[in-house]
Formats: structure tokens, C-alpha cells, sequence
């Protein structure tokens, strides 16, 4: 009698009597399924998180479209009515040619504010007050004074650009009111010269 060879089938390759009693389910039905219990939960989530998200984006943008129309009166005050030329005209040779000094001088901005700030933090009292952001434009400072006295303009804007850091800090303090830069502005070469 011929011998009949055997033969393995791998599982799975032949349906079985319980495939073909009860076919196997399509996977669509549940993935649309569950996607539709899903989509009310995260558009849920949504409605309560996006108004809060929108608001904090348009709160930090009006709070900083605020600071920079006060920069911007201010600079423009410094310049046109308190101007000192031997304090003031870097500053405002940029500041009086544009329209928003606040954006478009920002770097004669922030060496005029470095140069202030090294001013205030030259009195004891206000070192005392303010010891974190003192030592910060006293390092701001020295690093900007070396590079213009070697004469790397590049490193010296780089440089005072570290002094918006400095007035992030904790115990920064703003710049000099009107009065202040009207009692401790340089005497006018006219003024020097009648004393």
C-alpha cells in the first residue's frame, strides 16, 4: 500500500469550521465607532481649553502691545523734549526718523537704557535694592564698553542685546523719570562754557 505523505499546514493557512460558522468581524465598523465616541470627547476638551489658550495669547500680546506704546511716548518725550546731544543723539537720530521707535531702535535703545541703568546702579542705596540686576549691567556694561574700545561694533550689539535679560530680572527697575534725566543730564557745551 503506496504511502501518502504528510502535510503540515501552518496555522492559519486553511479556515477552520469556527471561521466559517462565524466570519471574522470588520475592523472598519470599530475604528468608525470609535471615532465617533471620541470626537464629542475631544471636542469637548476643546471648548473648554482653546477660550483660555486664545486668551492667555491675546492677553500677553496686548500687555506687550502696551509696553511698547509706552517705550515708544517715552523715547519720543526723551527726544523731544528732554533732549541732551552728548546723552541723547544716537538715540534720537534714530528715534525722531521713525515712526515706531520702540521696534525699529531697538538697539540705540538698549545701549541708551544700559548706559541709564550703570547711572542708577551707581548709587549705593539703589545697589542695595537691586543687588541681582546691578551686578547684570555692570557685566552687560564692561563687556560693551571692551568691545567699542576695540573697535568690534558686531560684539558690542551683541553685547548690549544682553541687556533685555537684565531687566527681566526679579529686582529690575525701570528707567529714569523725566526729572531724573532733566537733574543728571551732561551740561550743554553753551552751559560749560558761560560757567
Amino acid at each position: 500500500m503506496p504511502v501518502v505523505p504528510r502535510r503540515d499546514y501552518a496555522c492559519g493557512s486553511m479556515p477552520t469550521l469556527a471561521d466559517l460558522d462565524a466570519p471574522p468581524r470588520s475592523r472598519g465598523r470599530d475604528l468608525i465607532l470609535g471615532v465617533l465616541i471620541a470626537l464629542p470627547v475631544v471636542l469637548f476638551i476643546a471648548y473648554l481649553t482653546l477660550p483660555m489658550f486664545i486668551g492667555t495669547i491675546r492677553g500677553e500680546a496686548n500687555e506687550y502691545d502696551q509696553r511698547l506704546r509706552q517705550e515708544d511716548a517715552y523715547l519720543q518725550t526723551v527726544c523731544s523734549e528732554l533732549l541732551n546731544m552728548e546723552r541723547d543723539e544716537t538715540l534720537c537720530e534714530c528715534v525722531l526718523a521713525v515712526e515706531f521707535p520702540s521696534l525699529d531702535c531697538r538697539g540705540p535703545f538698549l545701549r541708551w537704557s544700559l548706559d541709564r541703568h550703570a547711572e542708577s546702579c551707581s548709587d549705593d542705596a539703589v545697589r542695595k535694592q537691586s543687588i541681582s540686576f546691578c551686578a547684570c549691567v555692570d557685566a552687560v556694561h564692561e563687556r560693551v564698553s571692551e568691545a567699542e574700545a576695540a573697535g568690534d561694533e558686531g560684539l558690542a550689539r551683541q553685547e548690549e542685546a544682553r541687556t533685555a535679560k537684565c531687566i527681566e530680572l526679579d529686582d529690575a527697575f525701570s528707567l529714569p523719570d523725566f526729572e531724573t534725566l532733566v537733574a543728571t543730564a551732561p551740561p550743554t557745551p553753551a552751559a560749560a562754557e558761560s560757567e
